[in-house]
């Protein structure tokens, strides 16, 4: 549950979609990536009918919904999705729910995805900048892999109670939150996310409004709650009021890898799996951790259920199991200036192509240059040959996006931009460090 600070850059506000084809009373909203090193893939979002369901082909990622449909109190929204082909890298898709001014600049929705590598997520999104990791990347047996064709086939379920939400995979229960409506307001709006990248089937988008059953009742193979704070119990071990089980009490919660201290009376969403408290099962669980119990709370609670966390996130949505950042040297300070010059220019680049905006795009193209040369010389400094090598390439890249949008030549643009992105993403796979709060550092490599 990483804290995930957005640089996304909305340039498509939510619109009627055109075509004769487009299901009916339907709407979009894109979001362009704003990652140099994770750029869109060129051309229109298309969402069309498709027998009983829809098509939906993706360049860039977008929410799909009907203003009609609504969903509120205990109700369930299911929807089958497949996948058409793999993503030339992870990316994710699946339900939105808990929608509300899906075209303003306040837009809010929660959104249950699953992704190509067997994993699944819950994220948030307030407004247009800002989208948070509420319940973490996770793997689960239960999600369907593309086969030899290429296509995987996968049933999602949101079960929403007064009490948790329960989320499914084909008819599997990867997750329940226990008091989720502390972080996430599940009535209104529901539809779908297709991530860029994406080709996707979704057939049976339904909901039923009614107290869900089937699955919630089996143990699911993740938990996550949301309560207070009673006491903290050792440096890594604190008690949470109610229950993440259910059964009601306090639940104590191990977080081997807490990085600071908890406080009491603090509100946090904490996700993680339960287990019988044992010494050495913990162990087992939680490789080169100790148990740093007092004697009698490890006496109090031998043998009973105890949540063993692997994030404990705040109401700042700040990760507490991830490591904080040291001070930024002058070389990273100054790296960070440099990308928060060159985001803004990408993003500005791709919509400048998008419309064929020769001016504007050799703007943005001139910008670009002028930060890889500084990026260029901050790596000759450093004596990193390769990140020299990539930063001139896009110095080079971005001086022939110039050239060639100032022709004319919009064939020739994109592929280029979908090229100085390949750069920038490999300076940033071999350098750049993330931290929770959302900062980088330079990662320190073997000469």
């Amino acid at each position: 549950m990483r804290r995930v600070l957005s640089a996304v850059v909305l340039s498509v506000l939510a619109v009627g979609l055109p075509t004769a084809q487009a299901p009916k009373g339907w709407r979009f909203r894109a979001d362009r990536s704003a990652s140099a090193s994770d750029p869109d893939a060129p051309g229109a979002i298309k969402f069309v009918t498709m027998g009983s369901g829809f098509h939906a082909t993706n360049p860039q990622a977008a929410v799909y919904w009907n203003p009609a449909n609504v969903a509120a109190g205990s109700y369930s929204i299911k929807g089958t999705f497949t996948l058409l082909a793999p993503s030339n890298h992870t990316n994710y898709y699946g339900l939105v729910f808990g929608g509300h001014d899906l075209e303003g600049p306040g837009q809010t929705y929660a959104y249950f995805l699953v992704a190509q590598d067997g994993t699944w997520l819950v994220k948030r999104r307030e407004g247009d900048a800002v989208t948070n990791t509420v319940v973490p990347k996770t793997h689960s047996p239960a999600i369907t892999t593309p086969d030899a064709s290429g296509r995987s086939i996968n049933e999602l379920e949101v079960r929403v109670t007064p009490s948790a939400i329960d989320f499914v995979v084909n008819g599997a229960l990867v997750n329940r939150w226990r008091d989720a409506g502390r972080v996430v307001k599940p009535d209104g709006i529901y539809g779908l996310r297709v991530n860029h990248f994406l080709d996707v089937l979704v057939d049976g988008l339904a909901v039923t409004r009614s107290a869900p059953a089937g699955p919630q009742q089996l143990a699911p193979a993740t938990v996550t709650t949301t309560a207070t704070v009673e006491r903290r119990v050792s440096a890594t071990a604190f008690t949470l009021g109610g229950a993440a089980n259910g059964a009601g009490g306090a639940t104590l919660v191990i977080a081997p890898a807490l990085q600071r201290p908890v406080d009491r009376d603090a509100e946090l969403t904490v996700f993680g799996e339960m287990a019988t408290f044992d010494p050495a099962e913990i162990a087992r669980k939680a490789k080169d951790y100790r148990v740093d119990l007092p004697a009698d709370v490890a006496a109090q609670y031998r043998g009973r259920q105890v949540l063993i966390a692997t994030s404990v996130v705040d109401q700042k949505m700040v990760d507490l199991t991830q490591r904080l950042p040291p001070p930024m040297t002058a070389d990273e300070a100054a790296l960070s200036a440099l990308m928060k010059r060159i985001s803004p220019a990408f993003a500005a680049l791709g919509q400048a192509a998008d419309g064929s905006s020769a001016g504007a795009a050799a703007q943005s193209a001139g910008t670009l240059s002028e930060a890889f040369a500084d990026v260029e010389a901050l790596w000759t400094k450093r004596e990193r040959a390769d990140a020299v090598a990539w930063a001139r390439e896009a110095r080079q890249q971005s001086q022939s996006i110039a050239r060639a949008a100032g022709s004319g030549q919009w064939d020739q643009v994109k592929p280029a931009i979908s090229t100085l992105g390949q750069q920038c993403q490999a300076c940033h796979a071999a350098y750049r460090d993330p931290f929770a709060d959302g900062s980088f550092r330079i990662k320190v490599k073997e000469q």
